[in-house]
């Protein structure tokens, strides 16, 4: 994606200035600055995924957290490599003379498509089908029926039940964001899940970062690294009650 925005000079601008700080308090300080105002770019400057899901697609949003993570990473040179964290922190003069934001596209479209890939991988393009003129095996079909399924609206009561219990405290302690303050716990995002699924409302990470007002890079990175594994966990404890 080319660098048309006026957003990508202004921060390669703060980060040079972060680079000729003659403190580290001032270095921090304008470092800070600049992943802020990332944070606040339009959406039009970051990539958009890939149809038909663009954004919403969880490899997507698996792949903006990895990037996110990436990016704050480079920026304070922990990154793999030679040479000190300062020699391989970000430098707007040197890395291609890309902002932070085409170093965040490049590494979220990459890992897009190798996640995109390893995927399909697991999938057989070519499943071989039933031959319909092979006798039936009744051990395949004289077996005793499936116990009935929980009903979906049973299984959301269960699950907020337990959100909102939380008996270990990983919801409640378990931040989407804590600054600027009031803080946003996981767990008031994931009974916002539950309320919307319950009502047939339906729920993306974009509409979630709309209702708690928080940029949509805060709330990809929220699913990735915490709201998806609570879930599963939350999972977990559903299937040990069934």
């Amino acid at each position: 994606m080319r660098e048309q925005h006026p957003i990508h000079e202004e921060l390669k601008e703060i980060f040079r200035q972060a680079k000729r700080a003659t403190s580290e308090e001032k270095r921090k300080r304008l470092i800070r600055q600049g992943m802020n105002r990332m944070m606040t770019a339009p959406p039009q400057c970051f990539w958009p995924g890939m149809p038909p899901q663009y954004r919403d697609d969880l490899i997507y949003i698996e792949a903006a957290a990895v990037a996110e993570d990436y990016i704050e990473r480079k920026i304070y040179g922990d990154i793999r490599g030679k040479g000190t964290a300062e020699e391989k922190a970000y430098d707007p003069d040197q890395d291609d003379a890309a902002s932070p934001i085409t170093l965040w596209n490049k590494r979220c479209e990459g890992e897009y498509k190798s996640r995109l890939a390893r995927e399909r991988r697991l999938i057989d393009p070519n499943p071989k089908p039933k031959n319909p003129d092979e006798d039936f095996n009744m051990d395949d079909v004289a077996q005793a029926p499936p116990p009935p399924e929980p009903s979906p609206e049973k299984i959301i009561r269960q699950a907020r039940e337990i959100i909102q219990k939380d008996a270990e405290g990983k919801c409640r302690n378990t931040f989407v964001r804590q600054q600027p303050p009031p803080p946003i716990t996981a767990q008031e995002v994931l009974l916002e899940i539950c309320d919307r699924t319950s009502r047939g409302e339906k729920w993306t990470l974009k509409i979630l970062a709309e209702h708690f007002n928080v940029p949509r890079g805060v709330m990809n990175a929220a699913w990735s690294r915490h709201l998806k594994p609570l879930l599963r966990y939350i999972g977990n404890i559903l299937r040990e009650k069934m």
